[in-house]
C-alpha cells in the first residue's frame, strides 16, 4: 500500500511586463529556469517496510514504581494487593523532663498505633467510598519477585504462597477511604502487632492492603506507620513517632498474556514490541510520482526530509486502560539474536518520548500517532550510521520508563486496516537539461 500526496516546494518568481518591446539583456528568460521541486508524502504500508513483529513482556518489576495499586474485580477481571514493610522503629526521641530540660530519651515503650495509608485521589478509579481490609503478612517474601501465586520466585528459590494473593494474612481490621474527605486512610493495631513487626531480621514482615469494595482500582502513593509511644523519662508525655515505609509493591492476577495481533507497550513488568525495518532502494509506484519525477525514483539520503512510523491507537483491556498520559520512546536493538534481553540504543525520541493522552486508548481510540524516526531511517538508506558502523534495522517500541503504570498502551498491529505505516516525507525535482 502506497499513498502519496504533492505540495508546492517554491514558486517561480513572475516577471513583469515590459513597458518596450525590446527585451532586457540583464533579464532571465523564463525557459531557461528548472521546474519547481515538488514535496511528496508517501505511506508505505506493514509489508512493505516491517516485519517480524513481537511483543515481550517481563521488563522491571512493580517495586520499581515505588507506589501500590489495591484493585477487586475491577472491570470485573482485575485483582491487586498493596504489599508494604515498615523500616525499623525510632531508638530515641527527644523528650522534656519535669525540670524542663530537653533530654535524650532511649528508652522507649510503643503501645499501639496506626498504620496510613495514602490513596493517589487522581491516577484511581472508583464511583465513591471504598472498603478496604488490612492484614499482616505470615510468610516470608521477597518484595522485587513476588506476585499472586508466587512469594518467592528468585533464581533456585520459588515458594508459593500458602494462598494465592499473599495469604493467608492475620486480620487487622477494615476502614472506609471516602474519596470526598482526604486521600489517606487509617487502620489501628495494638501493641502486640507493634511488636511484632520490630523484628527487621523478620523476612515475613509486612501489611497486605485490600479492596472489598468491587469494581475499584486504586492507586496507593504510600504506606507508613505511626507509632503511640510513652517515654521513659516522663511517663505522662504521649509521643508519636513514625516508621517510614521500607518498600511498597503489589500483586495482581490476571497477569494479561502479549496480544497475538497487536503491539503492546508499558505496564508492570513492562511490555516492548519490536519489529524490523527495511527500507526499498527506489519507487516504481504510484505513477504520479513516476510522472513528476520519474521511475525508479531513488530513496537517497538527500531526498528524505522526514520520517515516522505511524501508529493507531487501539483500546486497551478496560481493567489496564492508562488514567494518565503515557509516554511511547522507541531505541534501536543492538543485538537481535539476544532478544528479550538485547541491549537497546540511544531514544530515537531524544528520551523525553512521545506523549499520548489516556483517552486514546478507551472512548477515543483509534487516532494516529506519529513517531518521528528520520535520522534511523537516513541511516538505514545510507547503509551507516554517523560513525561508520552498520546500523541497526531492528527497533523497539517501549515505555520512557520501565515500568511506568500498571496500565499499558495498545495499537493495530499488521493485517489491520489500522496497521503501522511508515510515513516518507522526499523532495522530487525533475532534471534539467541545458538547450
Amino acid at each position: 500500500m502506497i499513498r502519496i500526496k504533492f505540495f508546492a516546494l517554491a514558486g517561480l518568481c513572475v516577471l513583469g511586463s515590459m513597458a518596450c518591446s525590446e527585451l532586457n539583456p540583464t533579464s532571465l528568460d523564463e525557459e531557461f529556469l528548472p521546474p519547481a521541486p515538488l514535496t511528496a508524502e508517501i505511506r508505505l504500508g506493514w509489508d512493505a517496510f516491517a516485519s517480524n513483529l513481537e511483543v515481550f513482556g517481563g521488563f522491571g518489576s512493580p517495586l520499581e514504581l515505588g507506589s501500590g495499586v489495591t484493585a477487586r474485580l475491577f472491570a470485573g477481571t482485575l485483582n491487586a494487593r498493596t504489599l508494604a514493610r515498615f523500616t525499623g522503629y525510632p531508638q530515641a526521641a527527644t523528650v522534656r523532663d519535669s525540670a524542663g530540660n530537653t533530654r535524650a530519651d532511649s528508652t522507649l515503650t510503643f503501645v499501639g498505633g496506626w498504620v496510613v495509608a495514602v490513596v493517589d485521589t487522581l491516577a484511581s478509579v472508583s464511583s465513591g467510598p471504598v472498603t478496604l481490609s488490612l492484614g499482616a503478612l505470615q510468610q516470608e517474601w521477597d518484595p522485587r519477585t513476588t506476585t499472586w501465586e508466587f512469594a518467592v520466585d528468585t533464581i533456585n528459590d520459588r515458594r508459593s504462597w500458602s494462598e494465592p494473593g499473599a495469604g493467608p494474612a492475620t486480620d487487622l481490621g477494615m476502614a472506609v477511604w471516602d474519596p470526598a474527605e482526604g486521600d489517606s486512610v487509617r487502620f489501628a493495631v495494638d501493641s502486640a502487632q507493634v511488636a511484632a513487626w520490630a523484628d527487621t531480621l523478620d523476612l515475613s514482615r509486612g501489611v497486605r492492603l485490600a479492596a472489598e469494595t468491587e469494581g475499584v482500582r486504586l492507586k496507593i502513593n504510600n504506606v507508613f506507620l505511626r507509632l503511640d509511644t510513652r517515654s521513659s523519662i516522663d511517663p505522662d508525655t504521649a509521643l508519636v513517632l513514625t516508621a517510614p515505609r521500607q518498600t511498597i509493591t503489589f500483586i495482581y492476577d490476571p497477569i494479561p498474556a502479549p496480544p497475538p495481533d497487536g503491539i503492546r507497550i508499558g505496564g508492570a513488568p513492562s511490555f516492548r514490541t519490536v519489529l524490523d525495518i527495511r527500507v526499498p532502494d527506489a519507487l516504481t509506484s504510484p505513477q504520479s510520482l513516476c510522472d513528476a519525477a520519474g521511475c525508479p525514483f531513488a530513496l537517497t539520503v538527500e531526498r528524505l526530509n522526514y520520517a515516522a512510523i505511524v501508529l493507531r491507537t487501539r483500546a486497551t483491556p478496560p481493567a489496564f486502560q492508562p488514567t494518565d498520559t503515557v509516554n511511547l520512546d522507541v531505541r534501536p536493538v543492538l543485538l537481535r539474536s539476544a532478544l528479550p534481553k538485547s541491549p537497546l540504543g540511544t531514544s530515537i525520541t531524544g528520551g523525553l518520548g512521545r506523549r499520548v493522552g489516556p483517552d486514546l486508548f478507551g472512548s477515543a481510540a483509534g487516532a494516529e500517532i506519529e513517531i518521528p524516526v528520520t535520522q534511523f531511517i537516513r541511516d538505514l538508506i545510507r547503509g551507516a550510521t554517523a560513525t561508520g558502523a552498520t546500523p541497526p534495522s531492528t527497533l523497539a517500541l517501549l515505555s520512557t520508563f520501565e515500568p511506568l503504570s500498571i496500565a499499558f498502551a495498545s495499537f493495530y498491529g499488521p493485517g489491520s486496516d489500522l496497521e503501522p505505516v511508515l510515513k516518507l516525507v522526499v523532495t522530487a525535482g525533475p532534471s534539467v537539461t541545458l538547450p
